[in-house]
């Protein structure tokens, strides 16, 4: 999870770091935001990336409601920010190239990490 606060932060200002951490973890790879809602943050996003010519929710993100911030002593006047939280095991089946996130939870399959 990471988030963001300063002045002047913006959705602009997530969505590049979205993109920017994306790329660094799977190089060029397409990526999109859908509409979403999460009780802390407003707009918020599910963010997608497109694998195996399918999307696959990776994260959900958005900027910090103005009420969490005065909660924590910010003035949302002059502060914003901005919250992401991961799927690890998403992220995780796009790194090791898993097909179907159940896998890594069976008897199985963890054997074949073994070697990792």
């Amino acid at each position: 999870e990471f988030f963001a606060v300063d002045k002047n932060i913006t959705f602009a200002d997530l969505r590049g770091t979205i993109q920017l951490f994306l790329e660094a973890l799977f190089g060029d790879i397409e990526v999109r935001l859908r509409p979403s809602y999460f009780p802390f943050t407003e707009p918020s996003a599910e963010v997608d990336v497109k694998w195996k010519g399918k999307w696959l929710e990776v994260l959900g993100c958005g900027m910090i409601d103005p009420n969490v911030l005065k909660a924590v002593g910010y003035n949302p006047d002059i502060y914003s920010g901005f919250a992401a939280g991961l799927g690890v095991e998403r992220l995780a089946m796009v790194l090791s190239q898993i097909d179907d996130n159940r896998m890594p939870v069976t008897l199985d399959s963890c054997n074949s990490f073994k070697s990792v």
